[in-house]
């Protein structure tokens, strides 16, 4: 992200505003310190700072004088020094004449304040400065609080829940939202479909909950209740495993190609079960022993249960040498990409899709589909469900077992794996 510079020790996030916003906005560029020495944490706290800014600068194309007086409110804010100082008030006399001048430079066109004489620039006026001395605050105001609430949730949950917020709030700025404009927000949206609908109101209804917990307002929350549109009926393929033919033409079509790296991450999946993720985050030192059985540690995973060890089989015993071997970043499966998620599959996934298709293999065929794969073949081969659960990470649906044993035996697993060929 091209926002965010280092000041220092720390992280701050940087906007620069355009020349011809400058007079509106009354300066020439945004900035936050995040209070971070970390890029990636920094990058996270930027989003919130950098879309609020850049949704002043659309505001001031299309309304320079909400736009100024949001400006005006935000530097006052930030301003929290001075009003330790302020014992009687002065700095309250300061800002109302700040603001009184701004409207009579941006509403009133340089005419003194006491002129005005119409029933339009009354309103306009006052307006203006119910925003600036923050009097009446925009919704839109909330949502860097209403995001540190939602910290725990997972990033990549946190930046589509941000979006659809941000998204909805674009035209709607000042007003709080009823039931009869979301019921007609609705009805104009219904081209998005009706789960793409149901997600945005999720998002909205989780940052009117926290909009109630603040005070901010008192009504039940106006996003929940309704009736959405049905979408066009669909096929959706259901994703499926490989079939043991597929997957012999899967690896005769990347042996063929010079890309080892998915090669070789095809081929742990084949003989692991393990999800693209969870391969691509295996480290050397996750290369273990335990109970006289050589096993690959997964201790980055999606769930409670993903976290496991995978006795090696004995096919790629040989291979994972090689990859801890050959490694030049303590990760096993060599991969450029990482996106802001930390995740290093990305690359290695659109790859994987490619290869598929140019086999034309159809979308209800994905890396996932490899996992399906080694499922079926402990199935097929009698592996009872509790060890096979243990191997592939899966929650165990008994309480006997999911709750109260301590897991199958290194020995187990390793027997099971071992009954798996292609």
């Amino acid at each position: 992200m091209g926002f965010v510079v280092k000041r220092g020790e720390n992280y701050s996030a940087r906007l620069a505003i355009p020349k011809a916003l400058r007079p509106i906005l009354g300066r020439n560029e945004f900035k936050k310190s995040l209070g971070t020495t970390s890029r990636m944490e920094a990058e996270l706290l930027a989003a919130p700072h950098i879309l609020s800014w850049k949704k002043l600068i659309e505001e001031a194309k299309l309304d320079g004088a909400t736009a100024k007086a949001k400006a005006l409110r935000q530097a006052f804010l930030s301003d929290k020094g001075n009003d330790k100082l302020d014992e009687d008030g002065a700095m309250e006399v300061v800002r109302g004449i700040i603001i009184e001048e701004a409207i009579e430079k941006t509403i009133l066109g340089g005419r003194d304040i006491n002129s005005i004489d119409s029933k339009s620039e009354r309103a306009a006026a006052k307006a203006f400065y119910d925003i600036a001395s923050g009097q009446v605050v925009t919704l839109d105001d909330y949502v860097d609080g209403w995001l540190a609430s939602i910290s725990h949730l997972k990033p990549r949950t946190i930046n589509q829940m941000q979006r659809d917020v941000v998204s909805f709030h674009k035209e709607e700025t000042s007003h709080i939202p009823t039931r009869e404009t979301i019921a007609a927000w609705i009805r104009a949206s219904k081209s998005s479909g009706a789960k793409s609908i149901k997600r945005k109101l999720g998002s909205l209804g989780s940052f009117w909950e926290y909009l109630l917990v603040e005070g901010v307002v008192t009504d039940l929350s106006p996003f929940s209740g309704h009736k959405l549109p049905r979408d066009i009926a669909k096929t959706k393929p259901t994703r499926r495993a490989f079939s043991n033919d597929e997957c012999l033409a899967l690896m005769a079509k990347v042996s063929l190609s010079n890309d080892t790296a998915l090669a070789d991450l095809i081929t742990l999946g084949l003989y692991t079960g393990a999800r693209i993720e969870e391969l691509c985050r295996l480290k050397v030192d996750d290369i273990i022993t335990e109970d006289n059985h050589r096993a690959l540690r997964i201790d980055k995973s999606k769930t409670q249960a993903g976290t496991r060890t995978v006795p090696l089989h004995p096919a790629i015993t040989v291979l994972v040498d090689r990859l801890a071997a050959d490694s030049k970043d303590v990760y096993l499966v060599f991969s450029k990409s990482k996106n802001q998620y930390d995740e290093r599959s990305t690359g290695l996934s659109r790859r994987f899709g490619r290869l598929k298709s140019s086999l034309d293999y159809g979308p209800e065929l994905v890396f996932h589909s490899l996992r399906k794969t080694v499922t079926t073949k402990l199935e097929q081969a009698g592996v009872p469900e509790g060890i096979a659960a243990d191997i592939l990470g899966h929650e165990k649906q008994t309480i006997t077992y999911g709750l109260y044993s301590g897991g199958t035996s290194m020995a187990q697993k390793m027997e099971a794996i071992s009954k798996i060929n292609y």
